[in-house]
């Protein structure tokens, strides 16, 4: 008599998203102390201007994007391309895209007068897209 375990398959697919959300919400807390730093004239790693401020906040909002949106899209069975939660993320996206190449290369300079005023623009966003994120994750059904 021989005994045998059966393996059991473990769907790791909630802990990957919810991980990934988890990893979001960190790179979020580095947008929150970046903000505070440059609002109270403090120092954040690499920023020494308003300039190269703005400049990690783009990336810091790109990189919470990337470890929320694409892993949810790739294995995330509830995910839908065709929702209203996806279509605005995918809009909120590109107007931080525009708005990011737009103020970089002084197109909006006539309108937005200087960085900081640039960067809460840029973090509303960031924050909305976030928001809308961290939502769909709760309320997407099967």
């Amino acid at each position: 008599m021989t005994l045998t375990k059966e393996a059991t398959n473990v769907d790791y697919t909630n802990i990957i998203v919810y991980v990934s959300a988890i990893l979001g919400a960190v790179i979020g807390g580095f947008v929150i102390w970046l903000f505070i730093t440059v609002f109270q004239s403090g120092n954040f790693p690499f920023v020494t201007d308003d300039r190269s401020a703005f400049i990690a906040l783009a990336i810091l909002g790109t990189t919470m994007c990337a470890l929320v949106y694409p892993i949810r899209a790739s294995i995330y069975k509830k995910f839908r391309w065709l929702s209203p939660f996806t279509i605005i993320a995918i809009l909120l996206g590109t107007v931080i895209v525009v708005f990011v190449v737009l103020y970089l290369t002084n197109v909006l300079s006539s309108i937005i007068q200087n960085d900081q005023i640039a960067m809460i623009i840029l973090g509303s966003i960031i924050l909305l897209k976030w928001v809308l994120a961290t939502i769909s994750l709760f309320v997407q059904k099967n």
